[in-house]
């Protein structure tokens, strides 16, 4: 939907917005969860017939195992609290080490319907003005007040001033579906503090953030009275008691603030008080008629039938959509079918509404929709007609490599043609329909609802392998299995990707099988599980899905320093041990220097990789925060340390940051500091952020039957990236370099002071290369030309392939590197701006002397 307005004004008013063109209709909403026949959360707020003390009785306890919330973003272990009643849960976790950018337990981390217990929240917890400010919890207990509200209290002070003390209630009615969440703070030092803000930071999980005004999944500022997320099995929506609520956004965050600029004189206290409602079905429209419900304002009912052609009531499947917009078409609200049901039924704030089908369920509008009035004490009646339900049949992938072929995980890409939508299966952060892709495991087939229409499906499996394309027409018959060829040879490299995220770093929406999956379906073949301050290993999720013949998860950790007094960054440690301890044993980060946390990484048995991240990334960049330099290749921070063994010099969809980051490679090589270049993906999704664009091809002693990939392999894998640096940076084109005879990562000796440098670059036919160029780090000069022109053909394998040759006059001790890159997108196996899914690689460097 393009916006969501909220209009839960008496019916009158709603009437005159709807009918004025649909105007950004944001009204105060004086938030009280416990109006009429829910329990009484704000007694200030609540009419007197609003309570019922004690008739119905909320409860928490410790949670005992079996009892753990289910859906793809559920954290809550045994030992945490399950605060619930019959119509929601909610679970707060226990004390320790807490789970990403939360400093300790005393934090929301899931929340769901009581009956479905399909969690897609990442966490929420307190947020004092400025990252990472927040409480830090040392003390939790729970109980059951007298009117059968349940609490839970998590008590403590906060992150940056010991002296302030913080004292959360969750606070949950027994007939509600809000939870109440009251934190106060109280100055019991002399000196009088100052905190930036008071609010929450929102890690939104599954759910792709909505706010009135602003579109799905929206970034940036929002002000107004909620802010929500719709998942694929729940929606949330979080407002402040005082019926406003501003946030700053990001990708899948929100930083509340509903207090600004807070002054704490001794011995005063200050509380906040703000909701979180979990709605009944994952569309809008629930979640705004809890919140019109809770603030005491009415709702009308509306139910949407069906039917066909010729009339005839049709069954509304799950997943089903259908959406209310003015009479004028703005969209206002989204409504999905439940589970079991009929019709589209929902409740919605009096007014008239433009009911239209969304094509969902393998079904598609055959109307332009039916204008309705919902009205107090009626319910609305709209019938749509819709196309019949159609279905196809997609997969198995198979993949040719010379004389052999197996069956592979694989991608496909669903886009619709002559005049059919493009279809959107739902969020993008899931292995399986998503958006317009479908990730399947190897021999996996599914039969996938789609409207009637025409498609191409474009199946691929990474820049290694030719695509496999078929247009077909649905319904019809299902299209033959989709047969792959590997034509790019890769052999003696494994294709890397060493810091990706999943649920268990709170900031991600992906589960961790689906990580796995998606890592297969991409041809990453060894990846790193790089969770903030988290040690996790995905192993065994490799092997119980069959995945092991296709990928390897590495056991890693992403110091990640943002809750320091002075943050320095974010670097990954790799291999390391999971250990039965909070955070599976990671790092304790915070307040500790890089030179501390790199000499206790070095200290451990072993050898493992000290990289650092995303080094130019501003606030949580390790040279922007540290302050180095490339030119003398120093830091203005005492706290620098040069003790890593690898640089990520491309980090994701970030490209115009790589520029500067090989400067700073230029820089440290320069200096005598050899470091490995290294590209990653830093995904946190998966349609968008596919794992593996861009990857580090790293050469290992054996590349081969990754079944068999054991602690010996790893240690050949972490020799090659400190010790050989024979890798090659890509997004698609695979590089082969090699001066005077010698090949990435090695020293080439001048001959006459010269060095040849022979390139060949090879691609798969949608990745097309134009330009190839030579970059030097230090004073050696190109004779010649820096910059060639490409003209790949097709060799007999299938892949695009050129050869380029570059002339360096050697003045001193040098390195180089070679990159090559391409103007064409590679659509439609990526999606984004074209800068971003642009083909791009480049050679580890290589070292020459005179002679």
């Amino acid at each position: 939907m393009a916006r969501i307005l909220l209009a839960v004004a008496p019916l009158a008013t709603a009437v005159a917005i709807a009918c004025g063109g649909g105007g950004d209709y944001t009204p105060q909403i004086p938030v009280s969860p416990g109006v009429k026949d829910r329990m009484c959360l704000v007694p200030s707020r609540c009419k007197p017939e609003a309570a019922d003390a004690g008739s119905v009785t909320a409860r928490v306890h410790p949670m005992r195992p079996g009892e753990q919330l289910g859906g793809p973003n559920a954290t809550g272990r045994p030992g945490d609290w399950l605060l619930e009643n019959d119509e929601v849960a909610f679970v707060v976790d226990g004390l320790g080490g807490g789970g990403g950018f939360a400093e300790s337990g005393g934090n929301l981390v899931d929340a769901a319907d009581a009956r479905l217990r399909q969690d897609e929240l990442g966490q929420m917890f307190t947020y004092f003005g400025a990252f990472p400010r927040q409480a830090l919890y040392d003390a939790i207990d729970a109980r059951v007040e007298a009117d059968g509200t349940a609490v839970v209290e998590a008590r403590g002070r906060e992150l940056h001033e010991k002296d302030v003390a913080v004292r959360t209630e969750y606070r949950l009615g027994g007939a509600d579906r809000a939870l109440l969440v009251r934190t106060t703070l109280e100055n019991r030092g002399t000196a009088k503090v100052v905190l930036p803000g008071l609010g929450d930071a929102v890690q939104w999980g599954g759910a792709e953030k909505v706010a009135p005004g602003k579109p799905l999944g929206f970034k940036g500022p929002s002000k107004g009275p909620f802010l929500g997320g719709i998942g694929r099995f729940a929606s949330y929506a979080l407002t402040s008691t005082e019926g406003e609520i501003a946030a700053i956004n990001g990708g899948t965050w929100s930083d509340t603030t509903q207090v600004e600029n807070v002054e704490l004189a001794p011995s005063k206290a200050v509380t906040y008080e703000r909701v979180l409602v979990v709605g009944e079905r994952p569309d809008v429209a629930s979640i705004v008629a809890e919140l019109a419900k809770a603030s005491g304002q009415p709702v009308a009912k509306i139910a949407i039938v069906l039917v066909d052609a010729q009339g005839k009531p049709v069954p509304a499947p799950r997943g089903a959509k259908a959406v209310l917009s003015t009479p004028a078409g703005e969209p206002i609200l989204s409504v999905v079918a439940s589970p079991g049901q009929v019709a589209l039924r929902a409740e919605v704030p009096p007014g008239r509404y433009l009911v239209t089908f969304a094509p969902s369920a393998g079904r598609r509008a055959l109307g332009t929709g039916e204008l309705v009035e919902a009205r107090i004490g009626a319910t609305a009646q709209a019938a749509l007609a819709v196309s019949d339900a159609a279905m196809t049949r997609l997969g198995p992938c198979s993949e040719t490599h010379g004389t052999t072929t197996r069956e592979v995980p694989c991608k496909l890409t669903v886009e619709g043609r002559g005049g059919t939508a493009t279809p959107d299966f739902g969020p993008g952060h899931v292995a399986g329909p998503a958006k317009h892709q479908i990730v399947l495991r190897a021999g996996e087939a599914l039969s996938v609802p789609l409207s009637p229409g025409a498609y191409r499906v474009t199946a691929s499996r990474g820049p290694e392998d030719d695509l496999a394309a078929v247009d077909l027409v649905v319904p019809g018959p299902a299209p033959e299995p989709f047969r792959l060829r590997r034509v790019v040879d890769t052999t003696g490299y494994v294709a890397t990707d060493f810091h990706q995220h999943t649920a268990l770093s709170a900031d991600a929406p992906v589960a961790m099988r689906d990580r796995v999956i998606a890592n297969a379906a991409e041809g990453v073949e060894v990846a790193v599980a790089s969770e903030h301050n988290n040690v996790v290993d995905l192993e065994p999720i490799v092997k119980e899905l069959g995945l092991a013949p296709f990928t390897v998860s590495i056991v890693g950790d992403e110091l990640t320093t943002d809750a320091s007094k002075k943050p320095w960054g974010h670097a990954n440690v790799f291999p390391l041990p999971v250990k039965d301890a909070p955070r599976g044993g990671a790092f304790a980060v915070r307040d500790r220097s890089p030179k501390d946390l790199f000499a206790e990484a070095r200290a451990l048995p072993g050898r493992r990789v000290v990289q650092v991240n995303h080094p130019r990334s501003g606030v949580n960049g390790y040279f922007d925060l540290l302050g180095f330099d490339p030119k003398t290749a120093k830091a203005t921070s005492p706290d620098y340390a040069d003790d890593f063994d690898a640089l990520e010099v491309w980090n994701g969809r970030n490209v115009d940051a790589r520029g500067r980051v090989l400067e700073d490679f230029f820089g440290l090589l320069r200096s005598g500091k050899v470091v490995t270049a290294i590209a990653d993906t830093d995904t946190h999704g998966i349609v968008g952020q596919e794992a593996g664009y861009p990857r580090t091809y790293v050469r290992v002693e054996n590349d081969a039957a990754l079944e068999r990939w054991d602690d010996a392999r790893t240690a050949d894998l972490v020799e090659a990236i400190r010790d050989r640096r024979d890798v090659v940076l890509t997004n698609g084109p695979f590089l082969e370099v090699r001066a005077n005879g010698v090949g990435i990562g090695g020293t080439a000796k001048g001959r006459a002071g010269r060095v040849e440098v022979d390139v060949r670059v090879r691609s798969a036919p949608w990745v097309e290369v134009d330009t190839a160029e030579i970059r030097v780090a230090g004073g050696s000069s190109v004779v010649g030309a820096r910059e060639v022109a490409l003209r790949p053909v097709t060799n007999a394998s299938g892949a695009l392939e050129v050869k380029a040759t570059f002339t360096l006059a050697v003045r001193e001790n040098d390195a180089f590197v070679v990159v090559v890159r391409g103007k064409k997108p590679m659509r439609p196996v990526l999606s984004g701006d074209d800068a971003e899914i642009a083909p791009w690689a480049m050679s580890g460097a290589i070292w020459v002397r005179p002679r």
